[in-house]
C-alpha cells in the first residue's frame, strides 16, 4: 500500500469511529496502531508500542495530576460550592450588578476548586440562576452568566487542560500554572465589564428592591470557615509554587492533604464521602492516562509518517510571519471547541501543531495559555457549546436563547485579551519568568 493511501485510510479510521461515538482514546489508539502497522510491519508493534506506553505512564508529570483531582473531589464532596456562591450572595447584597460579580468570582474560585468547566457551570445554573433572576436578569440571562462563569475554569489553575497540555510538550506545569493568571484575572475583568454594560434586564426590574432571605447565624458562619479555608488553601499552594518552597507536585500533595485534613475536621466528610472522592479521581485520572498512552502512539504513528514535516513546509509562509500563524491556530482552535470537548482538541491538535509553533520561534507558555483560553470560549458557543448547553440543562432552560449573552461574551474577550496577550506577551510570560 503506497504511503499517500495509508495515510488516508487512518485519517478514514478516525473520522469514521468518531462519528460512531466512539471513545477519543478508542480512536487515536486504533488508529495509531494500524498506521504503524500498515507503515512499518506488524514487528515493530510490540517495541514501539510497548515501549511509548511504559514511557507515558512512568511520566513524573503525569503523577500530578491525581493529586490535584484528589484535592478537588474532597472540596467537591464537601459541599464548598454551596459555601462559596452562599459567601459571595451576602457580601454582594441583595442588588444587581454586585451579584453578578459575585457570580463571576465564584466560578473563579471553583475553577481554582474543580477544575472542571461543565461541572462548576452546572452547578452554577442551579444555584446562582434563580438568585440572579430574583435581582431583575432574565432567565436565558442568568444561566449564561453561570456558564461564562464556570468557563474560567480551563484557564484558572489547576486547569486539567493546562496540565494535560504540559504533559503534552513537556512544559513545566507550574509554569504554565503561574502563567495562567494574568490572562485568567484579564479574562474575568472583560466579563465584569460585560456584565455591567451588556447584563439583560427584565422590563421593569428594580435595582434593589426586596431583602434577602434571612439564613441560619450558624450555617452562614459554617460557609464562611469553608470560604476562608478554600482561599487560604489556594493561596498556600499557588504561593508556595510561585516562591519557590515547593515543586508543582508537591503542592498537589500538600493541597490533597490539606483538603482531606481540613473537611474531616469541618465534618463535611465521612468514610463514604472519602471512597467516593478517591474512585472519581482514579476514574478521571485513568482515562486522561488513556487519552495520553493513546496520543502518543498515534504520534509516533505521525513522525513515521513524516506529516509534521510536510505541514511545516506547507505552513511555511506562516511560520515566517508568527502573528499570522498564531491567528490562524487559534482561528482553528475557537472552532474545535464549538464542536468538540476540550481534553479531545488538546489531544488531537497539539502533536500537530506544536511543531509549526516551535519553528515560528514562539514561547510555548504564552502559546498553551493562549490556546487553553480560546478553547474555553469555543466552549460557549453553538452549535455545541459543552459548557453553555451544560448549564442550559441543569437549569431545564432552552439552550438557544442561553447562546446568544455567551457568543456576546466570548467575542468581546476573544477580542480584548488574545490582542492584549499578542500586544503585551508579558501578560501570561512575566511571573513564570520570577519563578524560583
Amino acid at each position: 500500500m503506497s504511503k499517500d493511501w495509508i495515510i488516508w485510510a487512518v485519517t478514514l479510521w478516525t473520522v469514521v469511529f468518531m462519528m460512531a461515538g466512539q471513545a477519543i482514546a478508542t480512536c487515536l489508539l486504533g488508529a495509531g496502531l494500524l498506521g504503524i502497522m500498515l507503515w512499518m510491519g506488524p514487528g515493530v508493534l510490540n517495541g514501539i508500542v510497548g515501549g511509548d506506553t511504559f514511557y507515558t505512564a512512568s511520566s513524573y508529570t503525569l503523577s500530578i495530576i491525581p493529586l490535584y483531582l484528589l484535592m478537588a473531589q474532597l472540596l467537591l464532596k464537601g459541599g464548598v460550592i454551596v459555601d462559596l456562591f452562599r459567601v459571595g450572595h451576602r457580601i454582594a447584597g441583595y442588588r444587581r450588578f454586585p451579584l453578578g460579580v459575585a457570580t463571576l468570582i465564584t466560578g473563579g474560585l471553583l475553577g481554582a476548586v474543580s477544575g472542571s468547566g461543565t461541572a462548576s457551570a452546572a452547578a452554577l445554573a442551579t444555584l446562582a440562576g434563580p438568585e440572579l433572576q430574583r435581582v431583575g436578569y432574565t432567565r436565558s440571562f442568568s444561566v449564561a452568566l453561570a456558564a461564562i462563569s464556570g468557563s474560567l475554569s480551563v484557564i484558572i489553575p489547576p486547569s486539567l487542560l493546562i496540565m494535560i497540555y504540559g504533559s503534552l510538550t513537556e512544559v513545566p506545569i507550574g509554569h504554565l500554572f503561574i502563567g495562567s493568571i494574568g490572562p485568567a484575572m484579564l479574562c474575568m475583568a472583560v466579563y465584569v465589564g460585560c456584565l455591567y454594560f451588556l447584563g439583560e434586564v427584565e422590563t421593569g426590574a428594580v435595582d434593589g428592591l426586596g431583602t434577602a432571605e434571612p439564613e441560619d447565624p450558624a450555617r452562614l458562619r459554617r460557609s464562611f470557615s469553608a470560604f476562608v479555608f478554600v482561599v487560604v488553601l489556594m493561596t498556600v499552594v499557588f504561593g508556595g509554587i510561585y516562591g519557590g518552597v515547593v515543586t508543582v507536585g508537591e503542592a498537589g500533595a500538600l493541597g490533597a492533604f490539606a483538603a482531606f485534613v481540613g473537611m474531616i475536621a469541618m465534618r463535611r466528610v465521612g468514610a463514604a464521602d472519602i471512597a467516593a472522592a478517591l474512585i472519581d479521581s482514579v476514574k478521571v485520572s485513568a482515562m486522561i492516562l488513556m487519552l495520553l498512552i493513546a496520543a502518543q502512539i498515534f504520534s509516533r504513528f505521525m513522525s513515521f509518517s513524516r506529516l509534521p514535516t510536510e505541514l511545516l513546509h506547507f505552513a511555511d509562509p506562516l511560520i515566517a510571519s508568527p502573528t499570522a500563524l498564531i491567528l490562524v491556530l487559534m482561528a482553528g482552535l475557537f472552532l474545535a471547541g464549538m464542536v468538540l470537548e476540550e481534553v479531545t482538541i488538546i489531544v488531537l491538535t497539539i502533536p500537530i501543531i506544536i511543531p509549526m509553533v516551535e519553528a515560528a520561534g514562539v514561547d510555548r507558555i504564552w502559546f498553551g495559555v493562549l490556546a487553553c483560553f480560546v478553547i474555553s470560549l469555543g466552549l460557549l458557543t453553538p452549535p455545541v457549546g459543552l459548557v453553555a448547553f451544560t448549564a442550559a440543562t441543569a437549569a431545564r432552560t432552552p439552550v438557544g436563547p442561553v447562546f446568544r449573552p455567551c457568543m456576546t461574551f466570548s467575542a468581546v474577550s476573544a477580542a480584548v485579551v488574545v490582542a492584549a496577550m499578542m500586544l503585551f506577551p508579558g501578560i501570561a510570560t512575566w511571573l513564570p519568568s520570577h519563578l524560583n
